[in-house]
């Protein structure tokens, strides 16, 4: 299946950039656009899938951005945004034909709902046979996601590494052990987690994501709870056996695991901020985090 393109429209710089870096870790291709006319300019070039639109902005504004939209590209997908709020702006924006629309700030969560539910709009709106046409030469139902931690690792090391850990069934609302006996590290292998400090979501986790890899450096880092959201399959990793996996191979696969380690902390590092910026915490963004 092609990369979903979304272009994002806000004056703002900051929401620019929050959103272009959270959605393209989601795995998008995401363009900005300051107003409504660098917008128009730019889909002029080529359309997207999905368009994420600010109502109060210099130029042209998000209402006759829509209409305009909606001229150009009859089938797009609307998903509008703002600061202010009012039954007028909400009930405007929905005749203009909005697909959503999100006061700000925006939760998160909120985000991910409304732009997966707008992708799915989108390929509805478009007949099965592109989609066929598109997604039949690469459809591989059966392929796991790769795991940034084992970049580098042959198949047969991969298969070794999975072995130390042991598979676990989680029912939704469960929590997730991340101690001693379990393991601190787990990788999920079916379904989606939620991560919470305290009481407050901070993360979520899909198929193929990993929690609590710095504990093979540090075995008291982990101050995060995880609990299942749906059913899930997890895999659990204690250190000890980590290790013992370690000893046992050459020192040059130690120093590859903990460059990926890093590398995953790094990504890690990025969505956080991205995430409490979204939350609109008070919060110094220091923008030369989204290019490390």
């Amino acid at each position: 299946m092609s990369t979903k393109k979304i272009l994002v429209v806000d004056d703002e710089q900051n929401i620019r950039d929050i959103f272009q870096t959270f959605l393209q870790e989601m795995g998008y291709k995401v363009a900005t656009a300051i107003d409504g006319l660098d917008a128009l300019e730019k889909v002029a070039i080529e359309k997207y899938d999905l368009y994420i639109v600010d109502i109060y902005m210099p130029r042209m504004g998000g209402l006759e951005l829509i209409s305009r939209l909606k001229e150009i590209q009859p089938d797009s997908v609307i998903i509008v945004t703002t600061g202010y709020s009012g039954l007028d702006v909400d009930f405007r924006s929905i005749r203009q034909s909005a697909f959503m629309y999100l006061p700000k700030p925006i939760q998160p969560d909120e985000l991910i709902r409304a732009v997966e539910a707008g992708l799915a709009q989108s390929r509805e709106s478009i007949p099965d046979a592109h989609y066929q046409e598109e997604e039949e030469p690469v459809s591989e139902p059966d392929k796991k996601p790769e795991l940034l931690l084992l970049r580098g690792f042959s198949t047969e090391q991969i298969y070794s590494f999975k072995s130390t850990g042991t598979l676990k069934e989680y029912k939704s609302g469960m929590s997730i052990p991340m101690d001693k006996d379990e393991g601190c590290m787990v990788v999920i292998e079916r379904g989606f987690v939620n991560v919470y400090y305290n009481t407050d979501l901070v993360d979520s986790l899909k198929e193929g994501d990993v929690w609590g890899e710095e504990t093979f450096i540090n075995p008291q880092a982990v101050f995060t709870s995880l609990r299942a959201h749906g059913d899930v399959v997890i895999r659990h990793f204690p250190r000890k056996k980590l290790i013992d996996f370690f000893t046992y191979n050459d020192k040059a696969l130690t120093d590859r695991y903990t460059i990926n380690l890093i590398q995953c902390i790094q990504v890690k590092w990025k969505r956080s901020i991205v995430r409490l910026a979204l939350l609109g915490r008070n919060v110094p963004i220091d923008e030369d985090v989204f290019d490390r």
